[in-house]
C-alpha cells in the first residue's frame, strides 16, 4: 500500500510539472505572437479592421470644407492656408482646369481614422459634386488626406509623406470599412449615370 501511495504521489508531481511546463510554454508563445502580431497578419494577409468616425472633429470638418470650397473656387490664398507646404500651390494651372469642371462640393461628410501618431488623422471626405453642364450631383470620395496638428491648428499634410505613413495609409485604405465607403460612392455614381445620360457621357469620356 505504501509503495502504491508513493507511486501515486510521484505521478501527481510529474503531472503538475508537465502542466507547469505546458502553461509556461503557452504563455511564452502567446507573448511572442503578440509582439509579432503585425508581421503575422501581413504574412497571413489578414487586414485589421479600422473603425472610422463620422464628422467626429468639427475643426477637421471645417478644414476639409474650407479646402474643398477653395479647390472649387480656385482660391490660392485659402488653399495655401490649409496645408503644411503652401509652395505647392504656387502653380495653380491644374487647380484652374479642375475648377472649370467641378464647380462645387456640397453635403460634405468626413470619415476619420487615427493617423500614424497621436497628432495625425486620416480623412476621407464624401461629398456631392456639381459638374459643369450636368444636372446630377453624384457622390465622390476625396482624399485620403493626412491631417496633422501644428501649433494647435489642423492642416493637410501635402508634403512628401514618409514611407511609414504611406504604408499605414495603404493599410487603412484596404480595410472593410473604407472599402464600403468606396462601394457606396460607386453605387451612387452608377445610379446617377443610369438616370442622367449627360453624366453617363461624362463618365465614359473620363474613363476613356
Amino acid at each position: 500500500m505504501a509503495r502504491n501511495r508513493k507511486k501515486e504521489v510521484k505521478l501527481k508531481k510529474m503531472l503538475l510539472v508537465i502542466w507547469f511546463v505546458f502553461i509556461v510554454s503557452l504563455t511564452a508563445f502567446g507573448f511572442i505572437l503578440y509582439k509579432k502580431r503585425d508581421t503575422v497578419k501581413d504574412d497571413l494577409k489578414i487586414t485589421t479592421r479600422f473603425s472610422y468616425q463620422t464628422n467626429a472633429n468639427q475643426d477637421i470638418n471645417a478644414l476639409i470644407i474650407t479646402y474643398l470650397n477653395a479647390m472649387a473656387s480656385c482660391d490660392q490664398d485659402t488653399l495655401k492656408a490649409c496645408v503644411t507646404t503652401p509652395d505647392k500651390f504656387n502653380d495653380m494651372a491644374t487647380i484652374q482646369s479642375q475648377s472649370k469642371i467641378i464647380t462645387a462640393y456640397s453635403n460634405i461628410n468626413c470619415y476619420t481614422v487615427r493617423g500614424n501618431d497621436d497628432d495625425s488623422t486620416i480623412v476621407y471626405a464624401v461629398s456631392n459634386i456639381s459638374i459643369v453642364n450636368i444636372e446630377s450631383t453624384p457622390l465622390d470620395i476625396l482624399g485620403p488626406y493626412y491631417v496633422v496638428k501644428q501649433d494647435g491648428k489642423y492642416l493637410i499634410d501635402n508634403s512628401d509623406l514618409s514611407e511609414d505613413v504611406q504604408k499605414y495609409m495603404k493599410k487603412v485604405n484596404r480595410t472593410t470599412d473604407i472599402q464600403e465607403l468606396y462601394q457606396t460612392v460607386k453605387a451612387d455614381e452608377d445610379k446617377c449615370a443610369e438616370q442622367d445620360p449627360a453624366f453617363k457621357e461624362f463618365l465614359d469620356r473620363l474613363n476613356n
